[in-house]
Formats: C-alpha cells, structure tokens, sequence
C-alpha cells in the first residue's frame, strides 16, 4: 500500500511526509476498503442506501444502516466500533439542531458537522484517525441527498457512492448504469447488484444485504 517513504511518518496523524502526506489518515483509508461493502445511490425519486452484512461463526449481523434523524439515514464501511461513534455523534448534532431551531438539520450541514469532528483527530496528537468512511442520505428541503464523509474529514455530494471491500468493481457497475431519472425500484436493483460485483468470495442473498429506501415526496 504504502513505500518505504512511509518510514517514520505514519507515528502520528499531525505529520506530514515529504509528499505532504498525511499516512495515518491513508491507513484509516484502508480500513474503509477493508469493511463490507456499503453502497449509497440518489435519484430525483429519492436514495438508496444498501449494504452487505458480514457474519462472524454464530454471531448475529452488525447493524449496517442506521436511523440519525426523522429525515435522514447513514451507512458506513471500516471498523465498526469506530461507526458506532460516529452514528452516535451524528444522532447528537441532529437532536442539538433540532432542539434549538424547532426543525430538522439538514444534510450537508449534519455531513459537514460530522467531517468537522472527524478532521480534529488528524490534528491533535495522541489521537488517531477515524477508520470510517460514511454515506448520510434522506429527504431535506433541497430534496434527495446523499452525503459522504472520508477519514480525513472531506465532505462530498455524491450521485452514487461505493465504499468497503470491493468498491472499485462496484464503483465501475454504478457509472455504467446510474442515470439521474432513477426509479426507486431500479436503484434497489442497481445497489444489489453493484454490492454482488463486490463481494468476490461470499454468496450474496436477501438474507445478507441490507436495505433503506428514501422515497422523494409526491
């Protein structure tokens, strides 16, 4: 992944290399394309968020998408315990939001909240980078959105996103059919197959994918 260039600069996330890199938020980045594959796809008739769920010996599936707001959903790839921090803070800038304005939070503006924590843990030493990459999708009043964050803080709008194990064939199959005009029902069809163009080594089925559709409004 990374050449002996790397050598010395990866001990702490608040190091540039020489190519002004910064190697521990590229490491975080690698456990993102090690997670289970996540897929984030939006259409003017709504967003799709699906992923596949990975099972350990007799242990029940982690939870892959979860519920931050009335108006908004997140998935996400990487190592989970650092997800289950990142859904909880996300939980709590919607509820502050809501709480003080009277009205949902919007979704760039909970993405951006979310890459703004994210970034302090490349900048303070000690701390080491999220190893979480995470899709926010739902309605807000600029309509479908979908939203994505990096380890390293960025935030990005996205028409359609793959993140985890195998991204990069799923990523190629939803350039290949994504069209702005999307039907809920073919977005359902495209993330299931992009998720199984990604899963090289296991069987993918009902049971092992899981599913939020985000239907636009009238």
């Amino acid at each position: 992944m990374l050449g002996p260039q790397s050598m010395g600069y990866d001990r702490t996330s608040i190091m540039y290399s020489p190519e002004g890199r910064i190697i521990q938020t590229e490491y975080a980045r690698e456990s993102v394309r090690r997670g289970s594959i996540a897929i984030g796809i939006k259409s003017k008739n709504g967003v799709v968020l699906a992923g596949l769920l990975r099972v350990v010996d007799l242990n029940e599936p982690d939870k892959k998408i979860h519920k931050i707001s009335e108006n908004i959903h997140a998935i996400f790839a990487g190592v989970a315990a650092d997800g289950r921090i990142l859904i909880s803070r996300s939980r709590l800038e919607a509820e502050i939001f809501r709480l003080t304005y009277g009205t949902q939070i919007d979704i760039v503006g909970l993405a951006i909240k979310t890459g703004d924590y994210v970034q302090l843990f490349t900048q303070q030493g000690g701390l080491r980078p999220f190893g979480v990459g995470m899709l926010f999708g739902g309605l807000d009043d600029t309509g479908p959105c979908l939203q994505f964050v990096d380890p390293g803080g960025s935030v990005a709008s996205c028409k359609a996103k793959a993140m985890g194990e195998g991204d990069s064939e799923a990523i190629a199959f939803l350039k290949e059919k994504y069209k702005d005009e999307l039907t809920v029902e073919e977005m359902v069809e495209i993330a299931k197959e992009a998720i199984k163009k990604a899963a090289r080594d296991v069987e993918v089925n009902e049971e092992n994918i899981a599913i939020e559709i985000i239907p636009s409004k009238g």
